[in-house]
């Protein structure tokens, strides 16, 4: 028995008997920082710990401000500096990051345990939420650090979306002598800015899901899984099954001749490798793909690429005579003719460009 006077030693805070209080109104504390992020930094500091996080994300807010209010001022002066668009994708990004950061900051270290109203703790309110605000359904859900993770994720969306929809300023200010970048660089920075819209989206999607899993049971068992699992898989069944190949090349050299002419380079080139290998049997994708090194530079690989080419004329011109040769040797009556063939030596080339007999020692006598 514990003495009179003395406490009960602590419990673990890990423990389900933690000494931990569930705050009834400090939903409305947590709902307050997730909504104002720096700015409840900078209004409720609480140690001296945030007052740093809260500086840095009220200079952030205000720097996205006035980028917003002076947008296209700010991409007009940096289009007649010397590497301009460095500056501009630089600096874009970092904004738009720091700001989310400080606001995960605040959302991590909002209140620890809150009893939010009824109406919002179901699996389909959280779900819901978590789809249209990125964290808001894992905050409710107690799960502080993921909300901020997910803020941040989209943050991280946010920017890539801004520098991806500019891909047009970008090439044509960042290419030549006054940018100083190369092709490879800038659609790089698009390749990337890309991935990364790729990877927010999924991000998101993902934490909403998991905003279900954290107040469902039913969603923490494995029939949930193992039914998106099934999904998934009947998903890519469908995909391959109705899957052409050559159709799927056609519209990937589609859009690299959109591409070249919007003046990129380095994607349309990887969008023709990619249809080349999609269906080896038109020259078309090959023949763009040689252009595009020439303008790169890359003139030992285009001629790399025109000698595969020749190559692969090559074996479809032997191909052609091969499939007659069964055939026209044959001294057996077929069942789709009136007789036996006549025997020939050898077959004879064929020109590519018309698919006609050029030995003239073949021509019939009644010609």
């Amino acid at each position: 028995m514990a003495r009179a006077g003395k406490r009960p030693a602590r419990a673990p805070s890990g423990e389900p008997g933690a000494p931990l209080r569930t705050k009834r109104h400090g939903w409305f504390l947590a709902l307050r920082a997730y909504a104002f992020g720096p700015v409840n930094l900078v209004l409720w500091p609480r140690g001296k710990h945030r007052i740093a996080w809260a500086i840095v994300g009220a200079s952030s807010l205000v720097a996205t401000a006035l980028l917003w209010i002076w947008w296209s001022a700010f991409l007009d002066v940096l289009a007649r500096l010397e590497r301009g668009v460095v500056f501009w994708v630089v600096s874009v990004a970092l904004v738009i990051l720091l700001a989310a950061t400080a606001w995960a900051r605040a959302v991590a270290t909002s209140e620890r345990r809150v009893c939010w109203p009824r109406v919002v703790c179901s699996s389909g309110a959280v779900c819901t939420l978590g789809l249209v605000l990125p964290g808001l359904g894992l905050l409710i859900a107690g799960r502080r650090w993921k909300a901020a993770v997910a803020i941040w994720c989209a943050g991280l969306l946010v920017a890539a979306i801004i520098v991806a929809r500019h891909w047009r300023w970008l090439v044509a200010n960042g290419v030549g002598e006054q940018g100083g970048l190369t092709h490879q660089t800038i659609e790089g920075v698009l390749c990337v800015a890309t991935g990364c819209v790729v990877f927010g989206f999924l991000a998101w999607l993902v934490f909403a899901f998991d905003g279900v899993r954290a107040v469902s049971p039913v969603a923490r068992s494995g029939s949930v899984a193992n039914g998106l699992a099934l999904a998934l898989l009947v998903t890519l069944a469908s995909f391959f099954a109705n899957f052409r190949p050559t159709s799927a090349a056609r519209d990937l050299n589609s859009a690299a001749e959109r591409l070249r002419q919007d003046g990129l380079r380095v994607i349309p080139l990887a969008l023709y490798e990619f249809a080349s290998v999609l269906d080896p049997s038109s020259p078309t994708y090959l023949a763009g793909a040689a252009t595009l090194y020439d303008e790169l530079g890359l003139s030992h690989t285009a001629a790399a690429k025109r000698d595969l080419l020749e190559r692969r004329a090559t074996q479809f011109a032997a191909a052609v005579g091969a499939e007659l040769v069964p055939i026209a040797t044959s001294e057996k009556t077929l069942p789709w003719s009136f007789g036996p063939l006549d025997t020939i030596d050898q077959v004879p080339p064929y020109d590519l460009r018309g698919i006609e007999r050029t030995d003239a020692a073949h021509v019939p006598e009644a010609q």
